[in-house]
This record gives structure tokens, sequence and C-alpha cells, in this order.
């Protein structure tokens, strides 16, 4: 393997040598350890495309172990499973069409998009999605999605059951409710007010929904929807997040879109009519809109950041439920 020194201005044959380098990831510093290529004449660090990719992988695969996430070969396996292209994968999943191949490619995933791989991983959930999203499909693509989970029909029956809409979404009034009983209605009304907002992020509406319900019960000693959040990698989560989201999107109360610029890119929510607000009370109403306020211009990264610095979420451990007795050191309040 030859290559060519800028320094010598001739073609060499680089010699190797293992160092400890740092790059960023998501925002990270990743610390691994690397091939790097030197001109055996003038000592100069020279530039071998192989190499270099193999130590962005390196550091990727550092940054999922580190927060759990799903290698690339692993969301592969999870897609043959179903014996689905990329592209009819990331259509099922509610997706934009070449976000699986990205992720299988190399590209980070979020913790959001992870979880909903590893919900996928189960025959149940993606027949689910077959349900939800089969329309995004061609007629063969969901002939082949249908075969494929012909022979796990007593599972999928027993998903049906015990993972639909209601019952998936039934809670009970303790303190990792707020004290409140999961309301339907009142969580729907929330994400509509606020995906009411230009580019809502899939992130940030996360967090805006966590701040109201804490700051909720920060003021009335209840939350405000009776949602569950958990400490996931990037924040917390309202639990069974994707699968509510994915149950107002099939209602017709908000839709989904994939924002791309550049090489980032992210699912934006909109709603698709005004909020109900009749059936919140003046005190949530004044909630909301202060939460919506406060973090008007406030981007996924800002809030990510900040919900990280809330002792609810740095007293949780990663995946685990969220205490709403936390919500007595929220960072925000509202001041007559």
């Amino acid at each position: 393997m030859s290559t060519s020194c800028l320094a010598c201005r001739k073609s060499v044959v680089p010699e190797i040598e293992l160092r400890t380098e740092t790059f960023p990831v998501r925002g990270e510093s990743v610390e691994v350890e690397s091939q790097v290529a030197f001109c055996p004449d003038c000592g100069e660090d020279l530039s071998v495309e192989k190499l270099d990719q193999l130590t962005l992988q390196k550091a990727f695969g550092e940054y999922r172990l580190r927060h759990g996430l799903l290698s690339p070969g692993e969301i592969s396996a999870v897609r043959k499973k179903y014996g689905l292209s990329q592209r009819a994968f990331s259509l099922v999943l509610g997706w934009g069409e070449i976000t699986v191949h990205r992720y299988e490619a190399g590209s980070v995933q979020d913790a959001a998009h992870d979880a909903q791989l590893r919900m996928a991983a189960d025959p149940r959930n993606m027949a689910l999605l077959l349900s939800a999203n089969g329309y995004r499909l061609t007629r063969r693509q969901r002939a082949q999605l249908d075969m494929s989970l012909s022979g796990m029909q007593g599972e999928i029956a027993a998903a049906t059951d015990e993972c639909s809409w209601p019952l998936m979404t039934r809670r009970s009034a303790d303190e990792f409710s707020g004290f409140r009983v999961f309301d339907i209605e009142k969580f729907t009304e929330m994400v509509v007010y606020f995906a009411s907002a230009p580019r809502m992020f899939r992130t940030k509406l996360n967090k805006l929904l966590f701040y109201s319900d804490f700051l909720n019960f920060k003021q009335s000693a209840v939350s405000m929807s009776g949602a569950q959040y958990l400490a996931f990698a990037r924040g917390p989560v309202p639990q069974h997040y994707d699968w509510i989201t994915e149950a107002l999107e099939q209602q017709g109360d908000i839709r989904t879109m994939e924002w791309t610029y550049g090489d980032k890119s992210g699912d934006v929510f909109e709603s698709t009519r005004a909020a109900e607000t009749s059936i919140l009370s003046e005190s949530e109403l004044r909630v909301l809109a202060f939460v919506r306020d406060r973090f008007a211009k406030a981007t996924s990264k800002h809030l990510t950041d900040l919900s990280h610095a809330e002792a609810a979420y740095s007293k949780t451990q990663l995946r685990q439920m969220i205490s709403y007795e936390w919500a007595h050191e929220l960072s925000i309040s509202i001041t007559d």
C-alpha cells in the first residue's frame, strides 16, 4: 500500500503506529486507539482513507457502547429478520426513506430512534407498525412483511391485546406518574399545543413535555398528564413515547416529517389542528404557556443539556423511571 507524502513530494509505503486520539461524536469527546500512517522518510502523518474510516468507526462504536445503542450490524439484523429492504424498513418505522441506510452505513442514531429499533425487533411490535404504517409500503413490500410475520400469529395476537393504545398507557397514581392516573386526553392536547410551534423536533418536544409535567407538580403537587418519564441518554422521555405519538398521528392529531440539512436530520412534529385547551385548568394552561415562552428559542441540544443538569435526571439511573419528587429541585419556577 503506497500513498503520497506531500512533504517529500513522492509516493511512499507508509509505516503504521498506534496512537490514542480523541474525536468529537455528537458533541462528546471519544478517545480511541487508532492506527496512524506516517512517512518513513520525513515522519509526516499521512492520510490513508481506509485507516481514517476505521478510526472514525471505532469512535462511533465507542460512543454506541457508552450510550447502549445498537450497532450497524444489529440494526441490519433486525431489518433482515423481516426480509425488508433498507427503504421499506425506514418507511414502516415512519422515518425518511434513507434513514436506515445511513444507520447501517455507520451514522449514529439518536436514543429515540434506537428505542424504536429495539421495539421493532419484537415481531409483535412490528405487527403494530405494519398496521400503523403499512400504507407507506408498496403492495409487494407489505406482502413480504406479512409473510415474515405469518408464522408468529400467536405472539402478534397477544401483543395486540396487551399493547393497544388504552392498555399501553394505563398507569397507577404514584410518585412516578405525579400522583395522577395517566390522562390520554390531556397528554394529547399537550403534544398538539407544543407541536403547533414551527420546527418542533422530537427531542425538544420530549423536554417540553417533561418540564410541563414536572413544573406542574412543583406548583400543584400533581403532574399535568400523569405521564411517566424515563432517563434516556438525551434526557427525560415519556414512557412509550414512540407508540403514543404513532397513535396520535394515526388519529390525525399530528403529522411527522423528516427534516434534513446537510448531514443532519431529525423528526419534526406538526399539529394538524388547534389544541383543545378547554380540558386543561387555568393553572395548567399557565404552566404550558410559561414552558412554551421560556424555551421558545431553545434548541434541542440546549434543552438536552439543561435537562441533564436537573436533579430529576442526574440522580436517576439510565433507562429508569424518574420520580416526580425531584420536581421540587427543578431549575425553573413560575413567579407572579
